[in-house]
């Protein structure tokens, strides 16, 4: 499936696994240095933290709104 079809959701669940399975891969060894980029401060896992940051604080959805009082004329109605 390609992005127009997926929903808010599906699109952040993917992008938290893509950022997870960076990480995975980025991981430092005990030397502190990314096995991948050689790296003592790898600038991909950086970013792909900050996508799982941004992801998970991020609320797709908001409460609902209470509904207000309704009106007592219909809106076609002239007064």
């Amino acid at each position: 499936m390609t992005a127009p079809f997926l929903s808010l959701a599906q699109i952040r669940n993917r992008l938290i696994l893509t950022a997870r399975w960076v990480l995975r891969d980025h991981q430092p060894a005990p030397d502190g240095r990314c096995p991948t980029c050689r790296t003592a401060h790898c600038r991909v896992a950086a970013a792909a933290r900050d996508v799982l940051r941004t992801a998970t604080e991020l609320q797709l959805w908001r409460p609902a709104a209470q509904p207000t009082e309704p009106d007592r004329e219909e809106p076609w109605q002239t007064r």
